[in-house]
């Protein structure tokens, strides 16, 4: 009678290891997925894109050779409620917008009086950006990077 609640009380202890074993590596698992969005990235430097201000013109607010992440829109404007403020008279309001889409870099011109240049080139609603563009709004200039160069 001995030997069978002693075989009893070994398979409820066996039986209390692996719950406790699966609940931790579930538990593990959910953490991973929470701490990275549930996505895998095998590349680090996918999607990550930076805006050098090279000139800062008429904008005292702007600090030349920084450089902002492209995380998201980043919104360049005179309003208070753009990523970058401009306080130049010839920006508008929300003047243009840069995004990432696929691993590509994106600019759109948010119909702005004046107008965004790439490259010494009007630009007409939205084109790509490659490393290196230059993009011009108001005064201030603005090279893109790409996250390995920065």
């Amino acid at each position: 009678m001995n030997i069978s609640k002693l075989i009893t009380f070994a398979s409820g202890i066996v039986f209390i290891i692996i719950l406790y074993l699966i609940i931790y590596y579930a538990l593990k698992i959910m953490y991973k997925d929470v701490k990275t969005g549930g996505k895998k990235n095998t590349n680090p430097n996918l999607n990550k894109y930076g805006l050098e201000i090279t000139k800062a013109g008429g904008n005292e607010d702007l600090e030349e050779e920084s450089v902002m992440l492209i995380r998201g829109d980043v919104t360049i404007g005179r309003m208070d409620d753009n990523s970058i403020i401009l306080s130049e008279p010839f920006v508008s309001g929300h003047h243009a917008r840069v995004y990432a889409k696929n691993n590509t870099l994106y600019i759109e011109d948010l119909n702005s009086t004046n107008g965004i240049y790439v490259n010494e080139e009007k630009v007409e609603g939205k084109i790509k950006l490659t490393t290196g563009d230059e993009i011009k709004i108001g005064s201030a200039i603005f090279t893109v990077l790409r996250a390995d160069k920065l």
